[in-house]
């Protein structure tokens, strides 16, 4: 199954940025959001897991973001920061790929210690198992 590369989802004028290489795809923003239905969809996309083996995964994407009310309340659900304010726009290098995907890597065991929340239960366990089957690409 041919997918189209990550970058091509990333877009400049959305309001919130999603680094897809440290997304794990267990739809937390999604469940998240109170405008979910209006906001958010599921495509599938050639992108790495957690930065590593490019796959063919299923991943969130904001096919609406006219319709965000920017409560941010999906931001602060992401339990691997993938998901951030886009400040200074949909800009990815090479280098700040790889201190985002380090920073959140070691974030994650101290978010629930210092009292940063996020939503994880059964269901998202299971959609993340079910689109990280990697197909051949």
């Amino acid at each position: 199954m041919e997918a189209p590369h990550w970058r091509e989802f990333v877009r400049k004028d959305a309001p919130l940025v999603i680094y897809y290489p440290a997304c794990g795809g267990g739809e937390e923003c999604i469940t998240a959001c109170p405008f979910s239905t209006e906001v958010w969809g599921i495509e599938t996309m050639r992108a790495p897991l957690f930065g590593l083996g490019d796959g063919v995964r299923r991943r969130p994407v904001m096919v609406n973001p006219e319709a965000c009310r920017r409560c941010y309340i999906c931001v602060q659900a992401c339990p691997t920061g993938a998901l951030r304010i886009n400040r200074e726009g949909a800009f990815h290098s090479r280098c700040l790929e790889a201190l985002i995907l380090l920073y959140n890597a070691l974030k994650l065991p101290f978010k629930r210690r210092y009292g940063v929340r996020f939503v994880f239960r059964r269901e998202h366990l299971q959609r993340f198992l079910r689109n990280n089957r990697v197909s051949a690409s």
